[in-house]
């Protein structure tokens, strides 16, 4: 046998009747126990009862429930792959295996042909690793071969006498149903469809899926009518056409026949949230979101420690930990992983914020969570702050000064415009400061920041220079150099003691909250050397 396998973890996993998901990491069979009910692999949906067995590659996200009425037990048989490239393809000193990640089998139902026996390798597996693996590891290891050989060599479903033809024939429904809950759809038409009289399809339906054929749909519908409630803001009447019924009217009916309350009292139920970047944005709305994250991770976040006590971070490269939590809403921005961004999809409804204006995103993000007058109470209380920062600092700063943020790394500078941060909103947009003409047209009116070398930086100095070092890789010590050379000490901020030291984890954040805390330092910092 060419390729090595290796035993990562057998686990048992329970399920109800509501949808429980689970990202697949590694090369993963799974074996249902005891119960039944319905299981999908990146969205591709089966029904699933004792015995049934199933492959899924690494990278894969799963959903499973239970059917109505019953219980659903799996077990998941984890395991890492190492093949062999081949002695004449193997440069001098490689090693002779490599960990492989992509597909192996095809994802989905296997029908092995001795499932007595995978039932008891399972459970001898389940035991070995329940009590200590690391006694009888050859054991577990040529149990793990015999399980991979039984499995790897049956049969893929694609004949009817694989499947029942009846639990074919519901599945069949169950995709269509899926793919096509926007149009009318009838059980007349699925019947047809599946081959089956009206009455013995609706017989069948139930038996195998727990559900009424109506229900079923009602049930699909409703989802995807909690999806665009979320992300969308559009009017009753408009989601109900875009779920497949006639008017608002009808969907606030089934949506409290099943979910218990109406579309307005579900928008206005606090929200089990997951926030990637502008956790800001929710705190400023009243809402401590469910789990969080930042790109230099939450710790980062200096001026809202306070109110993110007890927030746990969820990490910025891996939907894992945010897994657990079992949110309901995602919101993300999109300087997120493109690849991470599609496993938050498969998880709960996500918003995916751009790039622009930090007001304007809180403004949609609250229309979107009915927090309309809270965002309004905000802004206006930010609007007064600023107000009376400029009142403060009038007759300090002449109407022709200008202003830039600055940031030192250990290799070059950077200019710095809106969209990372630092503060520069609060100085152009709030305190009204002008940029330098080069800043403006090299780096804001672009919209990225810019690297400039020392030697450059006199081009783009403004009156004001509010700098901030990224310490990584020897950025302080570069700091050091920068401002004993004679080119900073010849700026005339630097001269006229108009440089102003800010900490890059007070000021990194361009979330609402956080620049109204910001323009607390900044006011501060000027008006302390100004005086």
């Amino acid at each position: 046998m060419r390729d090595l396998y290796q035993m990562k973890n057998i686990e048992r996993l329970s399920a109800g009747n509501d949808a429980h998901r689970r990202l697949i990491d590694s090369y993963t069979f799974i074996a249902a126990a005891e119960g039944r009910g319905e299981l999908s692999i990146d969205g591709v949906r089966m029904l699933v009862d004792s015995g049934t067995v199933l492959f899924c590659n690494p990278g894969r996200m799963i959903e499973y429930r239970a059917a109505p009425g019953s219980g659903l037990l799996l077990d998941l048989i984890s395991f890492r792959m190492f093949a062999s490239p081949g002695q004449e393809a193997q440069p001098a000193g490689q090693a002779a295996y490599e960990e492989r990640r992509s597909p192996w089998l095809p994802d989905g139902k296997l029908c092995p042909e001795s499932p007595y026996r995978i039932g008891m390798l399972v459970k001898e597996l389940r035991a070995i690793r329940s009590s200590d693996a690391g006694a009888e590891p050859f054991r577990q290891e040529m149990l793990l071969y015999e399980l991979l050989h039984l499995l790897a060599s049956g049969r893929r479903p694609d004949s009817e006498t694989d499947i029942r033809p009846s639990r074919k024939g519901i599945e069949l429904a169950i995709d269509y149903m899926h793919k096509h809950y926007r149009e009318e759809i009838s059980r007349d038409l699925l019947a047809q469809m599946t081959g089956f009289h009206p009455r013995f399809f609706s017989m069948l339906f139930k038996r195998e899926t727990g559900y009424s054929f109506s229900d079923y749909l009602a049930r699909i519908r409703i989802d995807r009518a909690k999806e665009q409630l979320l992300l969308t803001g559009g009017s009753l009447n408009d989601i109900a056409r875009n779920v497949g019924y006639a008017d608002g009217f009808y969907l606030s009916r089934k949506f409290k026949q099943v979910v218990g309350v109406s579309p307005t009292g579900y928008m206005r139920e606090p929200k089990k949230i997951v926030v990637y970047d502008l956790v800001g944005h929710l705190l400023a709305l009243g809402i401590k979101p469910l789990g969080a994250s930042y790109n230099q991770g939450l710790r980062s976040l200096a001026l809202l420690r306070e109110e993110l006590a007890g927030t746990p971070d969820v990490g910025y490269t891996s939907v894992e930990p945010m897994l657990q939590l079992k949110p309901e809403l995602i919101i993300a921005t999109d300087w997120l992983d493109r690849g991470m961004i599609e496993q938050l999809h498969k998880i709960a409804p996500t918003l995916v914020f751009h790039s622009g204006d930090p007001f304007e995103r809180f403004k949609s993000l609250a229309d979107i969570l009915n927090r309309r007058r809270e965002a309004e109470a905000f802004i206006a209380r930010y609007e007064e702050k600023g107000e009376r920062a400029r009142a403060e600092l009038n007759g300090l700063i002449g109407p022709d000064e200008t202003a830039a943020v600055y940031e030192i790394w250990a290799d070059c500078l950077w200019v710095m415009c809106e969209s990372y941060g630092r503060g520069v909103y609060n100085l152009y947009k709030t305190l009204g400061f002008t940029p330098p003409a080069k800043v403006k047209r090299d780096v804001l009116d672009i919209g990225r920041p810019k690297k400039i070398t020392l030697e450059e930086l006199p081009d783009y100095a403004a009156d004001h220079m509010f700098i901030s070092v990224y310490p990584a890789n020897g950025g302080a010590e570069s700091a050091g150099k920068v401002m004993e050379s004679a080119i900073w000490k010849q700026l005339p901020a630097v001269r006229r003691n108009r440089v102003y030291a800010i900490e890059l984890d007070m000021i990194h954040s361009v979330d609402v909250l956080s620049l109204e805390k910001q323009l607390d330092i900044q006011t501060q910092l000027l008006k302390s050397a100004l005086r």
